[in-house]
């Protein structure tokens, strides 16, 4: 989320308190056993308020909610939203607190009974809605949609048409619904509240509205909406990307009008206007229109506003009306998957747009195009709908077509996707072992080999529910089993939790069981090392001799440093070496009768050791080699590369292989000692563009080759 957005929420956070939709009475009541009789036509799971359960509404509950708030933006001829199934459990503990305590608020402290951060939250980013009474209760939760619309008990806004602005606010994408009946802990009185969760979803793009402005009510619209004695609004836009960039309106010498066909005008009065936001629309004006009736269009000029410096003037039409749809459907969009999606999940949720004036959809899946080999033919209410238990690797095809009481639209284009491989298995963890402790800050992490996987995806978490991570390393990214932690990225004396998942053929496993380790207090720094060989004041060295000094405890690797003066200002070489040995190779090599100084430092997790002393030496005549090349052609492929290289032969075991640069520095290593192996591929998309080394330590030999990173 961005500044601004984040700036938004704080605004909407201190000012929300005022959008509150109440209606009912609280009264002391005796509580009656059979309360919750006939509520189970809302839940999978009843809510029990005493103990402090919120329950399970139905998705049937849920869709009904979505397909409602979508018509209601088809009328104003906005984009649906979809439902987000995580923003329940926020909604319905917010809707715990309110029924709970049989009153309404944003901001729940923990005094409140059935107080939870969840429901905080779902609190702060909510419509809230409350029904209480001392009889028998059960609303229909549409009754919330419409007290909402109407706007007409807020708390303390009641100006101000909030939760109105929320509901057919252009730039909401998702939504959640949560509802909990019962009897309050506070009085013992019966209520029912529900929470509409989406203030965190407001960060859609309009650039293809088909107008530049919201109105309530708008074209043909249900009567139910319409309180015909309150505010009508209106909202106009020029920033279609961001929902709060739409302040720069003065409406100052604003004026509305509004007629009937036959041009009769009616009184408008009591015009307010603000851009206070409430979590919705950014700017909005209001205004009353007397004697309003059913079934009468009339017609509404907005004049003398000035939108982002310019003068603007509005025209549209609204009746009131029990006839909303009064003509057959369109034919919807066919959202998602998109045509010829591959590796879908066999459990895949399908989606299209909201058709104007529909109230059911009717969908079909085939195996074949000509849509005869039927796998769901069904009517739905929503526009989507979830198949679960599809075939792996299998193609399908869909389409829709929208449906009201005036008839059908056309079917939608046919569809295809295909279904994704089935999941590989999850990874076994090796290293470290779970509880264990003293562990270094640059972990080796390692896991089992899964057959068939391409690549893994490791989490380092201080979170057992891996809520926020130290290290996230995708699946595009790990082609090997193990994993060195960077240095910098853990802390002494703190335990993290890891896990890992692999995937194949574009499907990815379920997370390994999750494993937790301690650090250890960070390793002093090492000790300086002492030289060894090529000896002090050394001659007729060979060119590609072997260095040698003292390995220190404590030290994660050395930088070998060998050049031609001994202030080592113009350094020949320039090394880093995970062992306390070095042996120059390929263009490494040392120039004959050439006099060098060497010297070595230490590196570890506590910091670097002083410089060791310098030895001197001069090289042999003559370029005498001593390491051994085996007689075997490995191939490199592909060559250039930008993300892998992939090295095999058929002859010779690899044992290890290093990515170098043309100065012998190790970029990348792969170490192959436990498995070796014929072929092996690395990642080198970490390395820089241009020319690198390969050396490969083969069982018979070293053989060094090149390849070329664009």
């Amino acid at each position: 989320m961005n500044l601004l957005l984040k700036t938004m929420k704080n605004l909407f956070i201190f000012t929300i308190v005022a959008l509150i939709s109440y209606s009912g009475s609280i009264a002391q009541y005796v509580p009656n056993q059979d309360y919750l009789l006939g509520y189970e036509e809302h839940y999978d799971q009843l809510p029990n308020i005493q103990q402090c359960q919120e329950g399970t509404l139905k998705e049937s509950e849920k869709a009904n909610i979505l397909n409602y708030i979508n018509f209601i933006r088809s009328i104003h001829k906005l984009k649906p939203v979809q439902y987000n199934l995580s923003g329940d459990k926020y909604a319905q503990k917010s809707a715990l607190i309110q029924a709970a305590n049989a009153t309404l608020s944003h901001t729940p402290d923990q005094s409140f009974s059935c107080y939870s951060d969840d429901g905080y939250y779902g609190s702060v980013n909510s419509n809230l809605h409350l029904h209480t009474s001392s009889g028998s209760l059960n609303p229909a939760s549409k009754e919330s949609i419409i007290g909402w619309m109407i706007d007409d008990h807020s708390g303390n806004a009641p100006d101000r048409c909030g939760h109105r602005r929320a509901i057919i606010n252009p730039w909401v994408t998702v939504i959640s619904f949560g509802r909990v009946d019962g009897i309050a802990n506070v009085g013992n009185t019966n209520t029912s509240a529900m929470a509409l969760l989406y203030m965190d979803h407001v960060d859609g793009n309009i650039s293809d509205m088909p107008s530049e402005f919201v109105a309530y009510p708008f074209q043909n619209y249900p009567i139910e909406l319409v309180n015909k004695s309150w505010y009508l609004s209106f909202s106009p836009f020029y920033d279609m990307n961001r929902w709060s960039g739409n302040t720069a309106i003065d409406y100052t010498n604003a004026q509305i009008k509004v007629k009937t066909d036959d041009g009769t005008p009616m009184n408008v009065h009591s015009l307010i206007y603000d851009f206070e936001g409430w979590g919705a629309i950014h700017n909005n004006i209001r205004f009353m229109v007397d004697n309003m009736q059913n079934e009468v269009k009339y017609n509404v000029t907005v004049e003398g506003i000035i939108v982002n410096g310019q003068q603007k003037e509005y025209n549209y039409w609204f009746k009131l009306t029990n006839n909303v749809m009064g003509q057959k459907p369109a034919t919807p969009a066919l959202s998602y998957p998109i045509d010829k999606a591959t590796n879908m999940a066999v459990n895949l949720g399908f989606s299209w747009s909201v058709s104007e004036f529909t109230y059911q959809y009717h969908f079909q899946l085939a195996k074949n195009p000509e849509m005869t080999d039927l796998v769901k033919d069904e009517y739905i209410i929503s526009n989507g709908s979830v198949i679960k238990g599809l075939a792996n690797e299998t193609t399908y095809y869909w389409r829709v077509k929208a449906a009201n009481d005036i008839g059908e639209s056309e079917w939608t284009e046919v569809r295809s996707f295909t279904t994704a491989a089935p999941k590989p298995e999850k990874p076994t963890l090796v290293l470290p072992e779970n509880e264990s402790t003293n562990q270094t800050l640059t972990p080796l992490m390692k896991w089992a080999y899964i057959h068939g996987a391409s690549t893994y995806q490791l989490q380092i978490s201080k979170k057992s529910n891996f809520d926020s991570f130290f290290i996230d390393i995708d699946e595009q990214s790990l082609i090997d089993t193990f994993f060195t932690v960077p240095a910098e990225k853990l802390s002494a004396n703190t335990t993290y939790y890891w896990r890992v998942r692999s995937e194949a053929g574009g499907v990815t496993s379920n997370w390994s069981s999750a494993w937790k380790f301690k650090t250890k207090a960070p390793d002093p720094a090492p000790e300086t090392a002492s030289l060894y060989k090529p000896a002090l004041e050394g001659q007729n060295i060979e060119l590609n001799t072997k260095f040698e000094w003292s390995a220190q405890q404590y030290t994660q690797y050395y930088i070998l440093q060998i050049a031609k003066s001994n202030d080592f200002a113009n350094t020949t070489l320039t090394k880093k070496v995970t062992t306390n040995t070095c042996e120059l190779i390929g263009n490494e090599l040392l120039e004959p009768t050439t006099k060098y100084y060497w010297r070595v430092q230490a590196i570890g997790e506590g910091g670097f050791s002083e410089w060791s002393q310098v030895f001197n030496f001069t090289t042999q005549e003559g370029q005498s080699v001593k390491y051994t090349k085996p007689a075997v052609n490995f191939s490199v492929y592909p060559n250039p590369s930008s993300k892998t290289i992939t090295i095999e032969n058929q002859d010779v075991l690899m044992q290890k292989v290093e990515i170098m640069d043309i100065y012998g520095i190790v970029l990348v290593e792969k170490s192959l000692l436990n498995t070796p192996s014929y072929a092996t591929t690395i990642n080198i998309e970490n390395i820089n563009n241009g020319l690198f080394l390969i050396k490969i330590t083969t069982e018979k030999g070293i053989i060094i080759t090149k390849s070329i990173k664009i």
